[in-house]
């Protein structure tokens, strides 16, 4: 049976510890109540991870490391915002792949120890004490950690409803939420593509919250974490379509993805100093443990500067050197992401296959390494839920619960499919036998020849047991 973190927060109560610690502590038990920490054996499909690149990323890593350490790597890094050449291929990175309207310079660019630390830091350098964010929701819950954990700000997530079909009624949803807050809206953060939907947002429904932001003079906070694991769908979709016999699918308004870097701020009549880009190496490049992520701001100075200051632990010198060489050729780097996003669409589609076998609701990714699906279906309740992740821990197979996602309803649940094809159709026989499930799938021929059995190497690492937290 799977423990849950809850408990051993509130164990830890402790005299010794300062006030604020123990507040932080008992948020955290408040907001994430149910995430078990598994068993051992656990076959993990609840954390974010892209297995699906690493066979291809690995030897060019080693190979940094081999060619380019040196001793000078092993004292303190002395440089604020990070190395000159990872700044320098950095900058690189970001003009080759987000088509940035006008050049990313190095200036630009602040390095921290993963996507988290930078949203950290950024919301301790734009929020004051008790103001907020909005953001759209379902949503991360390592948003929520990054503003409430130790900055003790507010995230208030805003239900993007399935069907919605035009900027005015976003904006309106916003409007809303911000007249309803109850401390002062410093910003809004833009998860682009979406976690856990896998969805993308329409290029004008970004323009329109940008000239929203302007309007109500807040800032802009893009994670584009997933940008680079956007993938076309082979076939046409409608927006939503449905079945007496079958499940519902929602569809993505769009499947082309759009930085916000791209984007016009003249023809917008946008300040673009309220802009800033948030990226790491963790999705993309299925590499969430070296930690390394990047804040760009091209039109703030002073954020780039305090950001450079207050995020002071820097980046290891190993990780900058192996993430420094990557992008150091980025035509090596290009074939990697187009072959992660052929990858990722076909195990994609694989695991739809599998949820509309078997008739569940979920949402068709068009990004990122997971789908998310209604498991418990629409009867859901606490109780069903909390029943289903024991009948998965039995199984030993680990998925998301949408809790920690502010899903508005129960009964959801993301599962990520960025994972070796023999561990992913195990997994997803796992979910069969702990939901008892009378009928059992089998991937279709088609699903056999177009899968990714020519991606597989056999020396291929295998997933460990999954974590307390989902990331």
């Amino acid at each position: 049976m799977p423990t849950h973190i809850h408990s051993h927060i509130l164990n830890i109560a402790n005299t010794m510890l300062s006030h604020r610690a123990q507040k932080s502590l008992n948020w955290l038990a408040e907001e994430i109540p149910s995430v078990p920490v598994w068993p051992e054996g656990v076959l993990a499909m609840n954390s974010a991870e892209n297995w699906l690149c690493r066979p291809d990323i690995i030897p060019l890593m080693k190979k940094a490391i081999a060619d380019n350490l040196e001793a000078s790597h092993l004292s303190y890094s002395k440089n604020l915002g990070g190395p000159p050449d990872l700044l320098e291929n950095t900058a690189s990175f970001f003009n080759r792949f987000f088509s940035p309207r006008s050049p990313v310079l190095p200036s630009h660019i602040v390095c921290g120890a993963g996507a988290g630390s930078i949203l950290d830091c950024l919301d301790f350098s734009l929020s004051e004490l008790d103001e907020g964010m909005l953001i759209n929701a379902p949503c991360w819950e390592g948003f929520g950690i990054a503003s409430n954990l130790r900055n003790d700000d507010r995230l208030i997530p805003v239900t993007i409803p399935v069907g919605l079909s035009s900027p005015e009624q976003l904006i309106k949803l916003y409007r809303k939420a911000m007249e309803a807050a109850t401390c002062r809206i410093r910003g809004i953060i833009v998860c682009n593509p979406m976690n856990p939907s896998g969805h993308i947002y329409p290029t004008h429904w970004l323009e329109a919250i940008l000239q929203f932001c302007e309007e109500q003079d807040i800032q802009y906070i893009a994670d584009e974490i997933y940008g680079m694991s956007a993938w076309e769908l082979q076939q046409p979709k409608t927006l939503k379509t449905f079945s007496e016999k079958g499940p519902i699918v929602f569809e993505s308004p769009e499947t082309k993805f759009t930085s916000a870097l791209s984007l016009d701020m003249e023809r917008l009549k946008v300040n673009p100093a309220r802009i800033h880009v948030v990226y790491a190496l963790s999705k993309d490049l299925g590499s969430s443990g070296l930690r390394l992520g990047f804040l760009v701001t091209q039109k703030n100075p002073e954020l780039r500067n305090a950001m450079a200051i207050l995020n002071r632990y820097r980046v290891s010198n190993a990780t900058s050197v192996i993430a420094s060489s990557l992008f150091s050729d980025l035509l090596v780097l290009e074939h990697i992401l187009v072959r992660n996003r052929m990858l990722l669409r076909n195990a994609a589609e694989l695991v739809g296959d599998f949820l509309t076998f078997h008739r569940f609701t979920f949402y068709r990714p068009v990004a990122g390494v997971f789908i998310w699906t209604r498991l418990g279906g629409e009867t859901a309740t606490e109780v069903s839920d909390a029943e289903l992740m024991e009948s998965f821990a039995s199984a030993k197979v680990s998925v998301a619960s949408g809790v920690p996602f502010h899903a508005r309803d129960r009964g959801w649940f993301r599962i990520t499919f960025a994972l070796p094809r023999e561990q992913l159709l195990e997994g997803l026989q796992r979910i069969e036998r702990a939901m008892g499930l009378e009928r059992t799938w089998r991937p279709s021929n088609d699903m056999e020849v177009a899968g990714f059995v020519s991606a597989q190497r056999p020396n291929l690492m295998k997933p460990k047991g999954a974590g307390c937290l989902v990331m």
